[in-house]
């Protein structure tokens, strides 16, 4: 490894470990007051278009790792969810993840090119996740680069990441921007079962968890407040709260505004929701990134 890259992964883990000390608390959550003031913006959005994916992760936090027949999803259904969310909403930031995103390359164009037109506006950055194990297609590569909002991130995964450097090298020909995470641990959510926990345990998980914070999701017609969440009641392993997420296409959310209330609610919510019964997150157990399950 080069001078360059041993000292961007020291300045990487660095600033890791920071924004982990910061969000663990809600006295130095710098964007606290945001989420109670912006009644016509999310800081940030998951946008979920596959769960498939390339690797097979141990600790996957998103439970990717537990699918047996995973699923890309059809980008008539992603726009249009993405649609009625973004009616109601500016989003600051949207991540565009998985699974493994460029597993569903056909969603991400259309999704990227509906950025592209009046939509575009709507929203401020589109983060895009990768392992770097797959290299994107020309259309792929011609969306990105068309959309300025865009950039990448990789996470790196060593030998696993077989493809990242060509990926790199073809975001530097292409002029998409992109940066390499190069932490080497992971906070252990644990197995996706219900744990015996101590109610003050459960709400101070809640209150100092980032996901609920920072990873708002929308996956399959649904809002919910974290993709372990989302994601969990979609495999049957939680049970379906449905007074805990949105149903973003429920006909009782006849306009914008009652949709918009009703997700706002979710945002803010202050009691905790079952999906923290069935996480460790915040007994901040480390284990090493991109174990693959045998």
């Amino acid at each position: 490894m080069g001078i360059k890259k041993i000292i961007k992964k020291h300045l990487f883990g660095f600033y890791s470990i920071i924004s982990d000390v910061l969000y663990r608390r809600p006295y130095f959550d710098p964007e606290y007051r945001l989420r109670l003031k912006s009644d016509n913006e999310l800081l940030h959005l998951d946008l979920v278009i596959t769960e498939c994916c390339s690797l097979k992760c141990r600790d996957c936090s998103n439970l990717m790792q537990y699918y047996k027949h995973p699923e890309n999803i059809n980008s008539e259904c992603v726009i249009a969810d993405l649609k009625r969310l973004l009616d109601c909403f500016y989003v600051r930031e949207l991540k565009v993840l998985g699974g493994e995103p460029f597993v569903n390359q056909k969603t991400l164009c259309e999704v990227l090119t509906f950025l592209h037109g009046e939509y575009g506006e709507r929203v401020g950055t589109i983060h895009i996740f990768t392992n770097g194990t797959i290299i994107p297609n020309a259309s792929c590569i011609e969306a990105m680069k068309c959309n300025s909002k865009v950039e990448l991130t990789f996470s790196n995964y060593g030998d696993l990441s077989s493809r990242q450097n060509e990926f790199v090298d073809l975001c530097k020909e292409n002029g998409i921007r992109h940066r390499v995470d190069y932490s080497e641990y992971w906070f252990d959510y644990g197995y996706p079962c219900k744990y015996v926990e101590s109610e003050e345990f459960i709400k101070w998980q809640y209150d100092h968890c980032y996901n609920r914070k920072d990873c708002n999701t929308l996956y399959r017609g649904g809002f919910f407040l974290c993709p372990r969440q989302a994601h969990g009641i979609h495999l049957g392993i939680m049970p379906d709260s449905k007074d805990e997420y949105v149903d973003i296409n429920d006909p009782k959310y006849e306009n914008d505004d009652c949709l918009r209330r009703a997700i706002i609610a979710v945002v803010r919510r202050k009691e905790t929701i079952t999906a923290c019964r069935y996480c460790i997150k915040e007994k901040h157990i480390h284990v090493p990134r991109g174990l693959q399950k045998e």
